[in-house]
C-alpha cells in the first residue's frame, strides 16, 4: 500500500521537473505591435442630419488626401485615414464613405492594419472592413478582437445587431500572445464556426479542437459554452456551470454540474448537484435578485443525502442594501438554518453554530433606532435560541459647556436596550430521553455616558468620564425577576511628556530616554443579581502607567559645523500598568501588567507581554450575564519576528544578452545558456508562552516557525510552512509546495508529511478564468 502510494508521489514530481528544462531560448524578431489609435488633430466637418437618413450622426475625419464627391454621396479618404462616429473609431490606408446608404468601406494596404475602436473593445484586421451606419451591421475578414483577459481571431466575421457569425476561429488566454510577447499561443482552441453574444458576453460553439504549442490534445467538445463576462448591467443571463472533478481517497468527486437561467429581468435562477464518491449527493438551488432602490439579495436552499438514511438541508437568505445608499431606512436580512438527523448531541468535539438575523435600521436627527431578530442554532447541544423583538434606541447630546473656554463639551451618549429572549432543547429522533425545555425572558437595558476633557496647559489633561449599565430580566417561566447596575466613575490625569538625555563620547551619541505618566482613578458600584440581598458592591481602583520609549542618536559629519543625528529606536514603547484596589480599611495591590514592541528594522521586530493576577475577579459581559472568571496567574509571551530576503547569484552581470519573450527574465552567456538570479525569502517567527496558575497547572511552550519560498526560476517556486517544537524538540508540522507556471496552465503539488492530518494533493489547470472550471485535475490523498 505504502509502495504505490510513494510510487504516486515519485510520479507527480517527475512530471515536475520535466518541464523544468527551459535554460536555452531562441532569439525572434520584433513582431510589429497593434498601436493605438491617435486621435490628434481631428477635423469635424460632416452632419449628416439634412443630407442622409442617418440621423444625429456627425462625423469626424482626417486624411493625408481627401475628395468629396457631393453628387454622388461619397467621400474618399486616402493616407492614414482616421474616422469616429458614436462611439466607433475607424484608422485604415483608405476609407470610402456613401452618405446616401450609410456603407462604409476601410482598405487596409501592404502590412498596415486596420484598427477598428468600439466601445472598450479594440478589433484589427488586415484586408477590408465595411459597415452601414444605418444598421450597425459589419463584416470583415482576417479579424483580431483584443479582450482583457482573451483573444479571438476569425478569418472572416459578419456582425448583426446583437451577435457575431466566425469562421475559421482561434480562441487564446495566454498572457504572452495578449501582450505581444509571442507570436503564438501556447494554448488555444479551434473551430470551424462560433456564435459571440457582444452584450451578454458568450460564446457558442462546436466542435472544439484543443491545440498545445500547435500539436492537437486528443480531447474533443462536439459542444462548448463560455460564459466570457457576467452583464452588470442586468442580472440576467443564462448558462451552464461547468463542473469540477476531484479524486480524494481515490474516490471520484463532481460538484457544480448544472446550469442558470433568467426568470425576469430581475431575477436569476441557479440549480447545480454535486456527487461525492457514490457515499453521498447534494442539490443546491439559488435564486439572485437585483431591485430598485439598490436592494440585492439570493435565496438558497440545499438538500444533501448520505448513506444510511442520513440527510441534512439548509436555507439561506441574504438581503442588503447597496452601501453607498443614502436612503435613512436600511432593511438586511441574513437567515441561515439547517436541520439535520444525525449531528451529536452535547458534544464539544463538534461545536457549531448557525446564526440568522433581520434588522431594520432608521436615521433621524440626533437618534438611531435599531429593531433585529436572532435565531441561534447551537447544534451541538440541541438548542435553539430565538430573540424577537431586539430594540435599541441611541443618541448622544452636548448638553453643557459648549461655549465656555476652559471645559470641552459636555458628551451624553444615551442607549436603551429591550428584548424577548426564548430557548428551546430540540428532540432529536434518537434521542427522545432529552427532556423538552422552553424558556421565555424578556429584557432591557439602559446605558448612560457622560464625557468631557478639561487642559490644564502646559502641565497636563483631565478626563472625566461616567458610565452607568442597567439590566433588568423577567423570566416567564419561573416568574422570577432579575436586577444588575453597574456605574463605573473614571477620571484619567494625562500628564506631559518627561525627556532625558545621556550625553556619551563628547555628545557623539545621545541617549534620549522619554516617559508619559498617567494616573487614572476608577471607582464602580453594583447591585446584587439577587434582590434579597440588598448590600451594595463598590469597588475603589487607581490605576499608574508608564508609557516609555528609549532611543539612541548618532551623530553625523563629527568634523564638521553643521552636523544632524541619526534616529536608532531601542524601545519603541514599553508600558507598565499597576492595578491597585482600596478603601477606608486597606490598600492592595491587585494586578501588574507590562508590554512592549521595538522594530529594530523593517524586517527585524520584537514584541512582549507579561503580568501577575493576584486575585480572581468575575465579569459580567452579556446581557444573560453569562460570567467569566479571570483567574490568578502569571504569565509572560514573547515573540521575535525577522523577515530575511535575499538574492543568490551564482554568476556577475557581464552578461548582457537578454532573452525575449517568455525568457526576456533571463540573462545569456555566449554558449546560449540560461544565467538568472534566485530570489529567497523567510520569515522566522520566535513564539514563547509561560503560564502559571498558582497551586493549579503550568503552561510553558516555545516555538519556532520558518516559513518562505524560493524562486528556482521566473517559473518554478517552492514553499515551505514549518512549526518546531523548541521544548521537546521535534518538528509538529510541515507543509512543502511546488508551484510551476506553464504559461496558460498552473500546477501545484501540496504534500503535509508531519502535522495533525497527513496528505498530499495535485493540482493542474488552465488559468484563463472563462475555462479555469472545464480544464482543470485535482488529486487529494489522505
Amino acid at each position: 500500500m505504502y509502495t504505490k502510494k510513494w510510487i504516486s508521489i515519485s510520479t507527480i514530481i517527475f512530471f515536475f521537473f520535466l518541464y523544468t528544462i527551459f535554460s536555452y531560448a531562441e532569439e525572434e524578431k520584433k513582431k510589429e505591435e497593434l498601436k493605438i489609435i491617435d486621435e490628434s488633430k481631428i477635423e469635424s466637418s460632416l452632419n449628416l442630419n439634412n443630407i442622409t437618413k442617418l440621423k444625429n450622426i456627425v462625423i469626424k475625419y482626417r486624411s493625408n488626401v481627401q475628395e468629396h464627391h457631393i453628387d454622388d454621396g461619397k467621400s474618399y479618404l486616402d493616407g492614414n485615414a482616421f474616422i469616429e462616429y458614436l462611439d466607433t473609431k475607424i484608422k485604415a490606408d483608405r476609407i470610402e464613405l456613401n452618405w446616401k446608404n450609410g456603407d462604409l468601406y476601410a482598405i487596409g494596404k501592404k502590412k498596415n492594419v486596420i484598427v477598428i475602436q468600439k466601445g472598450d473593445n479594440q478589433y484589427y484586421t488586415s484586408r477590408r472592413f465595411h459597415i452601414n451606419l444605418d444598421n450597425q451591421k459589419w463584416n470583415a475578414d482576417n479579424v483580431y478582437i483584443q479582450e482583457k483577459d482573451y483573444v479571438i481571431i476569425a478569418k472572416d466575421i459578419k456582425k448583426e445587431n446583437d451577435y457575431s457569425l466566425m469562421k475559421k476561429v482561434i480562441y487564446t488566454a495566454d498572457p504572452f500572445f495578449i501582450e505581444k510577447k509571442d507570436k503564438i499561443p501556447d494554448f488555444y482552441l479551434k473551430t470551424d464556426f462560433l456564435k459571440y453574444f457582444h452584450k451578454k458576453k458568450y460564446v457558442i460553439t462546436g466542435p472544439v479542437f484543443f491545440y498545445w504549442y500547435q500539436v492537437p490534445i486528443p480531447i474533443i467538445f462536439p459542444f462548448l459554452y463560455i460564459p466570457l463576462k457576467k452583464d452588470n448591467s442586468r442580472i440576467s443571463s443564462f448558462g451552464i456551470t461547468y463542473p469540477s472533478f476531484l479524486i480524494q481517497n481515490k474516490k471520484i468527486t463532481i460538484e457544480n454540474i448544472g446550469f442558470y437561467f433568467p426568470i425576469s429581468d430581475y431575477f436569476n435562477f441557479l440549480i447545480s448537484s454535486s456527487i461525492y464518491g457514490g457515499e453521498k449527493w447534494k442539490l443546491e438551488t439559488k435564486m439572485e435578485y437585483k431591485l430598485k432602490y439598490s436592494y440585492n439579495g439570493s435565496i438558497h436552499f440545499n438538500y444533501q443525502y448520505l448513506s444510511n438514511k442520513k440527510f441534512d438541508y439548509q436555507f439561506k437568505w441574504k438581503h442588503y442594501k447597496d452601501s453607498n445608499s443614502n436612503s435613512e431606512i436600511k432593511f438586511n436580512a441574513d437567515i441561515n438554518y439547517y436541520f439535520d438527523n444525525f449531528s451529536p448531541v452535547n458534544s464539544i468535539k463538534y461545536e457549531e453554530m448557525n446564526i440568522s438575523n433581520i434588522s431594520i435600521k432608521k436615521n433621524f436627527q440626533n437618534y438611531f433606532l435599531n429593531m433585529e431578530a436572532y435565531i441561534i442554532q447551537k447544534r451541538n447541544k440541541g438548542i435553539t435560541q430565538l430573540k424577537i423583538p431586539e430594540i435599541s434606541i441611541s443618541m448622544r447630546q452636548k448638553p453643557f459647556f459648549i461655549k465656555k473656554p476652559f471645559f470641552y463639551p459636555l458628551i451624553m451618549d444615551y442607549h436603551i436596550f429591550s428584548h424577548n429572549y426564548i430557548e428551546y432543547n430540540s428532540i432529536f429522533p434518537l434521542l427522545k430521553k432529552i427532556k423538552q425545555k422552553i424558556d421565555i425572558q424578556t429584557g432591557i437595558k439602559h446605558t448612560i455616558n457622560i464625557s468631557t476633557f478639561i487642559p490644564i496647559n502646559p502641565y497636563f489633561k483631565i478626563y472625566p468620564r461616567i458610565h452607568y449599565k442597567g439590566y433588568s430580566t423577567w423570566n416567564l417561566n419561573s416568574w422570577t425577576s432579575t436586577l444588575f447596575q453597574k456605574t463605573n466613575v473614571l477620571t484619567d490625569i494625562l500628564f506631559s511628556s518627561l525627556e532625558g538625555f545621556l550625553e556619551l563620547n563628547n555628545k557623539d551619541f545621545l541617549l534620549r530616554h522619554q516617559i508619559a505618566p498617567i494616573v487614572s482613578f476608577k471607582i464602580k458600584s453594583y447591585l446584587p443579581l439577587n434582590q434579597n440581598n440588598k448590600n451594595n458592591l463598590i469597588e475603589n481602583r487607581i490605576i499608574f502607567i508608564l508609557n516609555n520609549n528609549l532611543e539612541l542618536k548618532i551623530k553625523n559629519n563629527k568634523n564638521l559645523k553643521d552636523f544632524t543625528y541619526k534616529k536608532i529606536k531601542i524601545i519603541d514603547l514599553f508600558q507598565v500598568k499597576t492595578f491597585y484596589f482600596f478603601d477606608k480599611n486597606y490598600f492592595h495591590l491587585e494586578k501588574f501588567y507590562f508590554m512592549g514592541y521595538t522594530n529594530f528594522t523593517k524586517y527585524l521586530k520584537m514584541k512582549y507581554k507579561g503580568g501577575i493576577n493576584l486575585y480572581e475577579k468575575r465579569k459580567y459581559n452579556t446581557f444573560l450575564f453569562d460570567n467569566r472568571n479571570e483567574k490568578k496567574r502569571m504569565y509572560f509571551h514573547f515573540s521575535f519576528h525577522e523577515n530575511f530576503e535575499y538574492e543568490i547569484n551564482f554568476f556577475n552581470n557581464k552578461y548582457e544578452k537578454k532573452g525575449k519573450n517568455r525568457y526576456e527574465y533571463f540573462l545569456f552567456d555566449k554558449y546560449n545558456y540560461a544565467i538568472y538570479p534566485i530570489p529567497l525569502n523567510l520569515k522566522i517567527d520566535l513564539n514563547s508562552t509561560y503560564e502559571n496558575y498558582f497551586h493549579q497547572k503550568k503552561l510553558f511552550n516555545v516555538f519556532l516557525s520558518i516559513n518562505g519560498f524560493i524562486n528556482l526560476t521566473k517559473y518554478w517556486n517552492i514553499e515551505i510552512n514549518t512549526d518546531y517544537n523548541l521544548l521537546k524538540n521535534k518538528i509538529s508540522f510541515l507543509k512543502l509546495v511546488f508551484y510551476r507556471d506553464l504559461r496558460s496552465f498552473k500546477i501545484n503539488f501540496d504534500w503535509v508529511p508531519i502535522g495533525e492530518d497527513h496528505y498530499w494533493s495535485f493540482f493542474i489547470g488552465i488559468k484563463d478564468p472563462n475555462l479555469s472550471k472545464l480544464l482543470q485535475y485535482k488529486e487529494i490523498h489522505y
